[in-house]
């Protein structure tokens, strides 16, 4: 009767998705066969205080048919169904002594036979955690990404020659993980048999691994080994305290003790994790209580490092003791050679602090017997064999240049071994110099300087690149490790181009990605500026770089007045002159510098996207791209007025687009980083000067990330964009705008000020006057196409075109990019902000809802003086300077009279247009034409199409391929200067320039009658 009554109990009970070994009764749940005993055991555990201990010998089993699986909803998966996910079995296991023989992990329905399993070897000591996806296994396997359902799980012995003991703990019989995540290693190097390790950096590689434990070091030189020792010395001066030794026994032992270890038969803890959240719980644990993830023990091990640089001989030995403690935890819990933990992708944001802390105590470690199974350990989990690959594997990716490069080279020396020292040094210099020279479909520093990540230019990424490769080129100059000129070249083309497209530093939110309105910044760049200017120059004729000098004295040379005198009076250099045009055509942008101003231009094409929308970041991104011009003073975005408080996400400055609530503008999917299908964007550049134009269009496109394929947007927004850039003036031409939306008014937005305190509440119109007080909110009917507006920053806009302007100058309401309206999800970056506010001045043209043939022009003056401002406003001043000639679907062609210079605009091939001096043009092209006498013309020609695809049609996306344009002259013309690479057909009266564009890229040329 009782028994009876127990067994209803049991089967009354919920069944466990996950088994922590907390509670005797767990065991009852456990079936074993004579052979085996199991117990539960608090020698070794993970998350809490006990695991189960099973002592085994031959044919010994554990199984239980007391479990559930997890389905996809209830799995903890960082961004839902969006990636591929597979059922997969989770667990981890200790061992105490390395012996023959496997242990079976099976999984069966009904039957007793196994229907799914695999094996893991007992060659290892300490703990493993191990995530085996179900699809991976042997047997009935499922296929990936389809639900599981299984009765039954047995653990058993295979081959077992003795006697043995392993620990089990924190056993998740199904959760669905990210496919990409379950990494192979010494225990499961079955894993992923089908994944080249070139695919993904991230990933610690066993054949990597392979190449430096089989790699045969030969003897060095005593130059070498000199050689060596310099590079050395100045990782260790990155490092070295210059402060007088003292003892620091007292702080040490309190950063010490917050690791909170037991030294017993091994150094016991807090579970070791990566990342926590990545696996079920039945209830979530306490961070940094239940728990330590390894950046934060990376973190105090740095802190203690630091401390024995300052300390005296007693506290060097007090800290070397418990860092030698603290190293022999972080072994014990998994952290070893040949150990993945299941998953430990993008390990380098969170072992960079740890990677320092033992390079900095090689000695204690050494000490210890400790320095070449650390070393080993770095090298495996920061994937530094891949330096030894086969050179055709060598592939960039900005992602390793922040997290892994620099630590690759401070992990070469955890080692005690100097003839394998110089062979990685080697092998590390020729792996660098090679990837950072690529600017092709592999590279991610491309030929207009552009930094590549996520399929296009990012300087948010870019900067972590530019955080740590600084120190890599000082580190390894003028020895025979050295980067090669080409990579040192084209390195140096990347960091210089943050300077072009930042004012003063701040780079904006046209190429922010993911990061709009979030201090996106090249300031904290001033140390590596400097490296890279005391690298020398890339073919290494100098020992600095005048370039890299030159724009530090612009950037800090007021904050670092020594530096700045002996750059001036030692090597003679002055601090750059930036104003000009530049053009970033695999970023479809423009940047137009004027003084101590900068415009930046956006648009996106079909290779080039409009913004990384993400899960929870950027959730309203839809618009910045949209043919924007930011106006950047030297006092950077915030002193420009832009800032996230308040900011409607629809009102990027001169941006045209459909005006939605924030709750219909927010993305309905977690990623999308928005293609269209046109290939016009871009921009011609002659001498200082420029024409930016695209074809925006939101009917049809592509999404780049997470679901890929097809995508547009309801509304299917049109327009035909272009910007004049010629002096001080930025003439802004709009046509051909249409909507299908029928609800929200489409618009162009002329600018949206943030009002900060250092700001008046102060605008200006011709049709009203000054607008100073709150509240305001007035559409104003051009019926002239002559009407002005000075914004709040002192940049005029003249309108010249018959627009409605809408005005507004309010306390406005919005959310945090980071926080999702229609999920509720919130970006831990956003510290819980969900809603924001702030004053503003705006002004948008209205178009009215779904327009068929809207158009715009106007003329911006940025920053204009005060005697500008004044006759403005007095009416006294008038521009006669530029004439706009065309703006039609064809064409807009605008004309400085001034400058003596056209600018086309060409949205089709046609070949017969009627503008001065061009004819025909085979390709949709952006041409400008200068003057340069009666009979001379200086010509500059783009093709904007980016054309990534090869001649069979292949895509290579990042590297463009050639195309073959002609354009048609009125009138009989010759080249002044011959080139082989240009035909030039005379027929009649016109005159025929053929050749070849590519990239992007201005094509000049010089002409006389």
């Amino acid at each position: 009767m009782f028994f009876c009554f127990c067994a209803i109990l049991i089967a009354q009970e919920k069944k466990p998705y996950k088994v922590n070994f907390e509670n005797q009764s767990e065991l009852n749940h456990f079936d074993h066969n004579k052979t085996s005993t199991i117990t539960l055991s608090d020698k070794h555990y993970k998350l809490g205080k006990s695991s189960l201990r099973w002592d085994f010998k031959e044919d010994s089993y554990i199984k239980t048919s007391f479990l559930d699986i997890l389905t996809e909803e209830e799995s903890p998966l960082a961004y839902g169904d969006y990636f591929p996910n597979s059922p997969t079995t989770i667990f981890s296991i200790y061992n105490e002594d390395i012996q023959e023989g496997t242990l079976r992990f099976s999984f069966y329905s009904d039957a007793n036979d196994d229907e799914i399993w695999f094996e893991i070897p007992l060659n290892f000591t300490g703990w493993r955690t191990i995530w085996v996806p179900f699809y991976e296994m042997n047997g009935h396997t499922p296929k990936r990404n389809t639900p599981v359902n299984f009765k039954t799980f047995k653990i058993s012995t295979v081959n077992i020659k003795k006697p043995g003991t392993v620990f089990i703990d924190d056993l998740v019989f199904s959760q669905y993980q990210d496919d990409r995540y379950a990494y192979p290693d010494f225990s499961v190097p079955f894993l992923k048999q089908d994944f080249a390790p070139e695919q993904d950096h991230w990933m610690p590689s066993i054949a990597y691994y392979n190449y430096i434990e089989n790699s045969k070091a030969k003897d060095v030189s005593i130059a070498t080994k000199k050689e060596i020792d310099i590079i050395l010395q100045r990782l260790n001066s990155r490092f070295i305290d210059t402060l007088k030794l003292k003892n620091t026994v007292h702080e040490a032992t309190e950063i010490y003790s917050k690791l909170n270890l037991n030294v017993d038969q091994t150094v016991k803890g807090r579970p070791l994790t990566f990342r926590y959240d990545e696996t079920y719980y039945n209830k979530p644990p306490k961070y940094d209580e239940d728990f330590m993830e390894v950046h934060r023990f990376g973190a105090i091990l740095k802190q203690l490092a630091d401390l024995y640089l300052q300390g005296d001989e007693k506290s060097k030995s007090v800290i070397s003791s418990n860092f030698i403690m603290a190293t022999q935890y972080f072994l014990d819990q998994g952290w070893q050679a040949g150990a993945s933990g299941g998953t430990r992708h993008h390990i380098g944001y969170s072992m960079e602090d740890l990677a320092k802390a033992f390079f900095i105590m090689r000695a204690p470690l050494q000490q210890a017997g400790l320095l070449d199974e650390v070393g080993k350990s770095m090298q495996w989990v920061f994937n530094l064999g891949k330096i030894l690959a086969p050179e055709d594997d060598f592939v960039a990716n900005i992602d390793y240049f922040n997290t892994q490069s620099f630590y690759h080279l401070m992990i070469i020396f955890m080692r005690t071994d100097i003839n394998k020292i110089a062979l990685l040094l080697n092998a590390y210099s020729k792996y660098m110099s090679i990837t950072l020279a690529q600017d092709n479909e592999q590279g991610v520093f491309k030929k207009d300087g552009t930094s590549w990540h996520h399929g296009g230019h990012y300087p948010a990424y870019g900067m972590g690149a530019f955080k740590n490769l600084p120190k890599v080129f000082r580190t390894l100059s003028n020895t025979q490790f050295k980067i090669s000129m080409v990579g040192h070249q084209n390195f140096k083309k990347a960091i210089l181009t943050t300077v072009l497209y930042s004012n003063k530093f701040d780079y904006g939110f046209a190429n922010a990605g993911r990061h709009p309105l979030e201090d996106n910044t090249i300031e904290p760049l001033k140390s590596q500026f400097l490296d890279m200017a005391y690298s020398g120059n890339p073919d290494y004729t100098s020992k600095i770089d005048r370039e890299f000098a030159s724009a530090y004295l612009r950037l800090w040379g007021d904050q670092d007045k020594e530096t700045a005198a002996v750059l001036k009076n030692e090597y003679n250099i002055k601090p750059e002159t930036l104003p000009g045009y530049h053009v970033l055509p695999y970023a479809s942008t423009a940047i137009h510098r004027r003084k101590d101003w900068a415009a930046i231009i956006k648009g996106y094409s079909k290779y080039v996207w409009a913004s990384e929308i993400y899960i929870a970041s950027n959730r309203y991104g839809r618009y910045p791209a949209n043919g924007t011009i930011q106006l950047l003073s030297e006092k950077g975005e915030y002193g420009s007025g832009f800032n996230q408080l308040g900011w409607d996400w629809n009102r990027y400055p001169g941006a045209t687009i459909i005006h939605l609530p924030l709750k219909e503008l927010e993305s309905d999917l977690s990623l999308l980083m928005f293609k269209s299908n046109q290939t016009f964007a871009g921009a011609v550049k002659q001498d200082n000067n420029g024409v930016f134009s695209m074809i925006l269009d939101e009917s049809s496109g592509s999404n780049s990330d997470g679901k890929r394929g097809s995508y547009s947007f309801p509304g299917k927004l049109k327009a035909r964009k272009s910007v004049f850039s010629f002096g001080n003036k930025l003439i802004c031409i709009g046509t051909n705008i249409s909507s299908i939306d029928n609800e929200h008014s489409v618009e162009t937005t002329l600018f949206q000020n943030y009002l900060n305190e250092d700001i008046s509440k102060n605008i200006f119109s011709s049709k009203i006057g000054a607008i100073n007080k709150l509240g305001f909110n007035q559409s104003i009917n051009s019926d002239t196409k002559d009407s002005w507006y000075i914004d709040a920053y002192q940049n005029i806009y003249h309108l010249i075109s018959d627009n409605q302007v809408h005005i507004k100058l309010d306390h406005q309401h919005s959310y945090h990019n980071k926080y999702s309206i229609n999920t509720g999800k919130m970006n831990t970056k956003g510290k819980g902000v969900k809603e924001t506010e702030g004053n503003y001045a705006v002004a948008w043209i209205d178009h009215g809802v779904a327009p068929t043939s809207s158009s715009y022009r106007y003329v911006i003056y940025p920053f204009s003086d005060e005697n500008m401002i004044e006759k403005v406003k007095t009416g006294r001043f008038k521009d006669s300077s530029f004439q706009v000639i065309q703006a039609d679907s064809l064409a807009h062609v605008v004309y400085d009279k001034a400058l003596h210079t056209y600018g086309y605009s060409f949205f089709q091939n046609s070949t017969s247009l009627n503008v001065p001096y061009i004819k025909a043009v085979s390709n949709p092209s952006l041409i400008m034409l200068h003057e340069t006498g009666g009979k001379s013309i200086q010509l500059s020609v783009v093709d904007p199409n980016l054309n990534f695809y090869d001649d069979s049609g292949k895509a290579t996306p990042g590297f463009g391929h050639p195309i073959s344009i002609e354009v048609t002259l009125q009138g009989i013309w010759k080249l002044q200067e011959s080139d082989s690479k240009t035909n030039l057909t005379v027929n009649k009266n016109t005159t025929t320039l053929t050749f070849s564009v590519q990239d992007g890229t201005t094509y000049n040329f010089k002409l006389t009658r």
